[in-house]
């Protein structure tokens, strides 16, 4: 749909589009303040579909995709490293600048975002049954455990020996 012909009714509904109250739109469109005309005025068809089609636009033009996030912090990223030029001043003279601290805290959300860093407060610890144990107390526990599995492991391989097949017969 095409802007609407009269144009205070195509100021109205920009207006409606970005979110005014149909008295502020109305007002800004050069109307005489009037509550009661501009809720008639919104409730007209072609102002409804023109809003919306505006409303449509206007989402069309601002669409923020994840890899856009991810390619803007990036560049920053670049800047802030001193690997790309930054402009400065009004003649847009291009310097590389470091700034550790806008690079420190660009690698932190990339690493976040990779999932490279834990909370720590959601780190705990829970008390087990070695908490109290000493070095060679818990040497001794190893070692004990260590022969207990080696038996395992034979008693299953001499298990396995007697019930195959000799492959001879």
């Amino acid at each position: 749909m095409p802007a609407l012909r009269n144009q205070r009714r195509e100021l109205f509904a920009q207006g409606l589009a970005r979110g005014m109250s149909a008295a502020q739109a109305y007002r800004e469109a050069g109307y005489v303040d009037n509550r009661r005309n501009a809720s008639a005025l919104k409730a007209n068809q072609d102002i409804i579909a023109r809003v919306l089609e505006l409303q449509a636009e206007r989402q069309d033009r601002f669409v923020l995709t994840r890899q856009c996030l991810l390619d803007a912090l990036l560049e920053n990223l670049e800047k802030a490293l001193g690997r790309r030029p930054v402009k400065i001043g009004e003649e847009g003279k291009e310097v590389y600048v470091y700034r550790g601290d806008v690079a420190n805290n660009a690698l932190k959300m990339a690493g976040s975002e990779l999932g490279l860093f834990t909370d720590k407060s959601g780190v705990t610890h829970r008390p087990s049954h070695y908490d109290d144990l000493s070095d060679a107390d818990l040497v001794r526990k190893l070692r004990d455990e260590a022969l207990l599995l080696l038996e395992y492991h034979e008693r299953e391989a001499g298990e396995a020996d007697g019930n195959a097949e000799d492959p001879g017969s």
